[in-house]
């Protein structure tokens, strides 16, 4: 996705305030990490670390992990 799909697509998402990326990866404060991370590609719009958690973001949200956890020791 470009920069403005990004963009494009979190002005409108409705963003809980906790999403399960995967097994072992809870995003907490989802707004505020769409936030920065979207601050973060505006000010270069090559950052792939930025790009990439927001695809997750964005995969979680329409995908949601439904899957076992991380058994705790």
């Amino acid at each position: 996705m470009t920069e403005q799909e990004l963009i494009a697509y979190f002005e409108t998402a409705n963003l809980p305030e906790k999403l399960r990326i995967d097994r072992a990866t809870t995003q907490y404060e989802v707004k505020e990490a769409v936030k920065r991370n979207l601050e973060m590609i505006r000010v270069d719009p090559r950052n792939e670390n930025a790009q990439h958690r927001l695809l997750q973001i964005i995969h979680a949200l329409e995908h949601p992990y439904s899957g076992p956890e991380i058994p705790k020791m």
